[in-house]
């Protein structure tokens, strides 16, 4: 099939149409006479009653764009929508961070009403509290340690007044109840005598946060090594690449929430907060990666399309 043929059957459907101008139909008709399959294919055209092109084949590529550009549409709302949760978490763990209170005379009250409960009420610039209690068989003792802090979220959009924290007391234990300032310093005895207990202690911070760290990056090493191995298995690659983002959003997450500070009073809270956050993470990257692979090959495209 020639060059011409490829012309002459794409003005067809208008000379069937007489939908052409004389010149036009002056040069299909010079082409008709020599051609034999050309003549063969009007028939076909002239046998049907109306003809219709071949509307299946024209459409499937044109379908085949807009699922491609909706389901691109889609993946850069989920990735927008994504990180703007992102930003949205870490903003509100940073405004409610606990900033811990050291000991002062006017920042508690602790009153034995003699009727089996001891009462601590704080200040009012006292948003939240925790209260541990631990229990020593040899001695028979009782020890509460409090902690109180604020955050930049209560200060400016919370009031909650008053706290109080009610311990049980029976008159026959023996009570002690301790303030943990949280910042390096002794704990302060707030109730009860220290006769059986060392007259220096300090609540220290957890480093829950270091060894996760750690660990998620060997995981990337060792991936990173297996990719390297394996870089030829592309079925295998293909799930390494998949996984590696894993420790590498937990790190991302680690850096964003904590900076390089892997010390914590509030291990629970700021472990949570930054596994939600790589959870999130491994989303964005795992959307942003798609959507670049995507538009890598489609400037690919382009380019193979404008070499000669």
């Amino acid at each position: 099939m020639s060059n011409q043929c490829n012309l002459i059957k794409d003005i067809l459907p208008l000379y069937v149409e007489d939908m052409v101008s004389a010149d036009t139909q002056e040069f299909v008709n010079a082409h008709l006479e020599q051609c034999a399959e050309c003549r063969a294919e009007l028939e076909r055209m002239r046998g049907s009653t109306k003809f219709v092109p071949n509307i299946d084949t024209d459409i499937v590529p044109l379908k085949r764009i807009k699922k491609d550009l909706f389901i691109r549409r889609l993946q850069t709302i989920f990735f927008t929508a994504i990180v703007a949760c992102v930003v949205a978490i870490i903003a509100f763990g940073v405004l409610t961070s606990p900033a811990f209170f050291p000991y002062s005379d006017d920042l508690l009250n602790v009153v034995d009403n003699h009727s089996g409960e001891i009462i601590v009420t704080f200040d009012d610039r006292v948003t939240g509290y925790t209260c541990t209690k631990e229990y020593y068989e040899e001695t028979g003792s009782e020890v509460y340690r409090l902690n109180a802090w604020t955050t930049t979220w209560d200060l400016y959009f919370s009031n909650r007044g008053n706290q109080n924290v009610v311990i049980p007391s029976n008159g026959e234990s023996n009570i002690q109840i301790f303030f943990t300032q949280n910042n390096g310093s002794e704990d302060v005895l707030i109730y009860g005598e220290n006769n059986n207990l060392p007259q220096a202690v300090i609540t220290l911070p957890r480093q829950i946060l270091l060894p996760y760290f750690l660990l998620a990056a060997l995981a990337l090493i060792v991936l990173a090594c297996l990719r390297l191995i394996l870089r030829n298995k592309n079925a295998l690659v293909v799930w390494i690449d998949r996984i590696i983002l894993f420790p590498i959003s937990y790190m991302a997450a680690q850096l964003c929430t904590k900076g390089i500070n892997f010390t914590t009073y509030s291990s629970q809270r700021d472990f949570c907060l930054i596994v939600l956050v790589a959870i999130l993470f491994y989303f964005a990257l795992l959307t942003g990666k798609s959507l670049y692979q995507k538009k890598k090959a489609s400037m690919n495209t382009e380019r193979f399309k404008e070499q000669p």
